[in-house]
């Protein structure tokens, strides 16, 4: 069977590169499929698995958001996020369950101490009043 080249991007650098047989591709259209001798297209990569057929295997690779090309039986992918799907284990899971965690928690305090923050503004303001004290102009 023909082969093709395939390489895959994401932020954290080269997912997987090499020769394959055929590779299908969650888009908006929906999944579509690849093979050698595919014709010229650009599209947008929706989030779920690229299914790889190589001479080595079956690789599936979990993708979040991008786009496709595909040009010369070459394919370029660059994604968002991408990994080997038997690279996600439980700890990797749990430790972004955890960043996401913190990263709310974090934006909580943001937008009480806004709050707050706006709340004493408001009081000072009001007690400023109340007690006839005058702003000084600068």
């Amino acid at each position: 069977m023909k082969k093709f080249e395939i390489e895959i991007l994401s932020p954290q650098g080269v997912v997987f590169k090499g020769d394959i047989m055929s590779a299908s591709f969650p888009t908006a259209s929906g999944i579509i499929t690849a093979l050698p001798g595919h014709a010229n297209l650009v599209t947008k990569l929706r989030n779920g698995e690229i299914v790889i057929n190589s001479s080595s295997g079956i690789k599936k690779i979990t993708v979040s958001g991008g786009f496709i090309e595909i040009t010369n039986n070459v394919i370029n992918v660059v994604a968002e996020f991408a990994a080997q799907s038997d690279e996600l284990n439980k700890q990797k899971i749990q430790q972004a369950v955890k960043l996401a965690k913190a990263m709310k928690s974090k934006r909580k305090e943001f937008i009480d101490m806004s709050a707050i923050e706006s709340e004493l503004k408001k009081s000072v303001v009001d007690l400023k009043s109340g007690l006839g004290i005058k702003r000084r102009k600068m």
